[in-house]
């Protein structure tokens, strides 16, 4: 499978020589902003295998004007660019996210490669928090508070995946409130999340941008818009994938590879801030998706336009746009 790997940087991103360590082949492409300094570009071409975008790059997009060129969403500009050169299999991380182990790309591909057999959670309407499972537990980012979480086992045989997200130790991806009480280091995860596992197709969850697997087919799905969104704007992306997955009969996989995620400090109270949109919207986000009707046999692009139509969020006019850079690079 023709896999590429895409990041936004604000600074060089030395961690892409242990990724390019571990496999040769794969194609990096790195959004850069108007902090990043000169030397990323000129760390990437030496490199290998890697495209660096400018903010001057990014110019060519009609939904930048609306996302701006200082903002992590630029992530956009580099899932264009893995969708323009071709690939199967498109891997979103972080400049902070450093991989454990020398199988990372094995464990990145090889749950799109063959039909999974094997361990389901979740039941359908209810939230499923998978962060339940790390050690110590850090219930992630975009599960609302107010909801119960219920974790109902089942299996599944013959199951497609159409999303994998991996493990991250370290500093978990967990919602601000939480980050300012507990200050979490997950430093293991439970044998169940070790070995990986689907969840129910009608279940609410979530996945995040920073250690995400998907089949290029979803991209159009995966854009971000952080300008309206805020912090819950991967979030948003992967209940949109979830809801288009669902079409496909395909899954979502939580288990390998696996990174940890040393994040630097940073001011906690301005996180709570940026989350607030998503405290306010992400149940009934979650219950539009499930009740709205999809046409069969329609495109993902076509599919996103629709849901975005109905549910007419402040992103809307960002994603139109979006959703014509989208077909002019799948031409």
């Amino acid at each position: 499978m023709k896999t590429a790997l895409i990041m936004t940087v604000i600074e060089i991103p030395r961690v892409l020589s242990l990724f390019r360590a571990h496999d040769p082949d794969i194609m990096f492409f790195v959004a850069g902003d108007l902090k990043t300094p000169p030397e990323a570009k000129e760390f990437c071409e030496q490199l290998g295998n890697c495209v660096y975008l400018s903010p001057e790059a990014h110019k060519q997009w009609k939904h930048v004007e609306h996302i701006g060129f200082n903002s992590d969403s630029l992530r956009n500009c580099a899932l264009l660019a893995a969708m323009r050169w071709g690939a199967d299999l498109i891997v979103s991380t972080d400049a902070d996210m450093i991989p454990l182990e020398s199988r990372f790309w094995f464990d990145v591909v090889s749950p799109f490669q063959n039909p999974y057999n094997g361990f389901k959670l979740g039941a359908a309407g209810y939230w499923f928090s998978h962060g339940n499972l790390t050690i110590p537990p850090a219930r992630e980012r975009g599960i609302p508070f107010d909801h119960p979480v219920i974790a109902q086992p089942g299996y599944v045989v013959g199951a497609q995946i159409g999303v994998v997200q991996g493990i991250i130790l370290g500093v978990p991806d967990t919602d601000a409130a939480n980050a300012i009480v507990s200050k979490t280091m997950v430093l293991g995860v439970t044998d169940v999340l070790r070995n990986g596992f689907v969840t129910d197709q009608q279940c609410k969850c979530v996945f995040n941008s920073q250690l995400t697997a998907f089949r290029a087919e979803l991209a159009p799905a995966f854009a971000q818009f952080y300008f309206a969104q805020k912090r819950n704007t991967d979030i948003m992306a992967s209940m949109l994938m979830r809801r288009i997955m669902r079409e496909k009969q395909w899954y979502t996989y939580y288990g390998p590879p696996m990174c940890f995620h040393a994040r630097q400090p940073r001011p906690l109270f301005n996180d709570l801030k940026a989350e607030m949109y998503g405290l306010e919207k992400i149940n009934e986000y979650a219950d539009y998706l499930n009740r709205a009707p999809l046409p069969k046999d329609i495109s993902v692009t076509e599919s996103c336009r629709i849901l975005a139509q109905g549910w007419n969020g402040p992103e809307l006019e960002a994603a139109m746009a979006w959703y014509e850079d989208c077909e002019q690079v799948m031409k």
